[in-house]
């Protein structure tokens, strides 16, 4: 069975600081009551599947004090302790960088919002940046130069990659750092109040978030066509499509998008030949018609 994480010899060269793999309820729980016990400020970030906002899952989360990082195993145990702890301390600061995202996230899928908070992306563009994503913040700031190789990754693997490792502990770790001189800089030059507005005003939008409760790409199908059974046969392949996109195919997610799935749905091909000639990749007939087919051939049978 693979372990969870890379072994240390798999890196081309030494670890820049510690980091440390969370993935059971007790290392979790020593994590939050370390969280509770200190009150620098600690950096939040988090990777998901690539189903978008509404959709996705968490599969990291990643968190630091700008001396250690821990990479929380969001798919092994019930995280959610430790985001409290860090969300319900009023000793500390979290810092994360166009938290917008990560903390609706969150909260659809914790139900919690965090309260405390200080955003670097926020603090940027009050100071004018004329780059303000984090691989610029972390070279002015802290001459740290980071890539963004493993962004789009598939996060969901175990164990992670060295390159996926370093890369989500190295985006918590930078953002203490980050605020520190993003808030002096913030305070001589007398915009304290604007940073502080301009993050009110993105966690009211994080509170007032919920996600929809249809596909949007369904609600513009619907407009066009009245076809209840093709409309059926649609939110089906959209559900069928996220589920696997969130287990990890990410080339179905890739290949498939809205609009081949709307062609579909319209088509309703009877057979691998059929689905081939509505646009189906060839390269993903094999894999996926026949339960295609079988999702098609369900939908209209309700």
């Amino acid at each position: 069975m693979p372990t969870p994480c890379p072994p240390l010899e798999s890196f081309k060269e030494p670890l820049p600081f510690p980091i440390h793999w969370v993935s059971d309820p007790e290392s979790g729980e020593r994590l939050r009551e370390r969280v509770l016990a200190r009150q620098e400020p600690w950096g939040l970030d988090i990777e998901t599947t690539l189903t978008g906002q509404h959709h996705c899952e968490v599969a990291l989360v990643q968190i630091s004090d700008g001396k250690e990082a821990w990479l929380i195993d969001s798919l092994a145990f019930e995280f959610k302790p430790v985001i409290e702890a860090l969300y319900a301390s009023p000793l500390h600061v979290l810092v994360v960088h166009g938290g917008i995202g990560d903390l609706a996230v969150l909260k659809r899928v914790l139900g919690i919002v965090a309260e405390n908070v200080f955003d670097t992306l926020v603090a940027a563009q009050v100071l004018a940046f004329p780059s303000p994503n984090l691989r610029e913040l972390a070279r002015e700031c802290l001459l740290v130069h980071m890539t963004k190789g493993s962004q789009q990754s598939n996060w969901r693997a175990r164990p992670l990659s060295p390159g996926q490792f370093k890369y989500g502990a190295l985006d918590a770790w930078v953002l203490p750092g980050i605020a520190r001189v993003l808030g002096e800089r913030v305070a001589a030059a007398g915009k304290t109040d604007a940073v502080r507005e301009g993050i009110k005003a993105m966690l009211e939008a994080v509170k007032a978030y919920e996600p929809p409760r249809v596909h949007p790409y369904e609600l513009g199908f619907a407009r066009r066509n009245r076809d209840k059974k093709a409309r059926a046969r649609l939110h089906a392949l959209l559900d069928w499509r996220t589920e696997m996109a969130n287990k990890g195919h990410i080339a179905l997610l890739m290949s498939v998008g809205n609009r081949l799935i709307g062609t579909i749905v319209e088509k309703n091909p009877a057979n691998e030949q059929e689905l081939r000639a509505a646009g189906w990749p060839p390269s993903l007939l094999r894999r996926y018609g026949d339960k295609v087919l079988r999702i098609l051939s369900a939908a209209d049978a309700v």
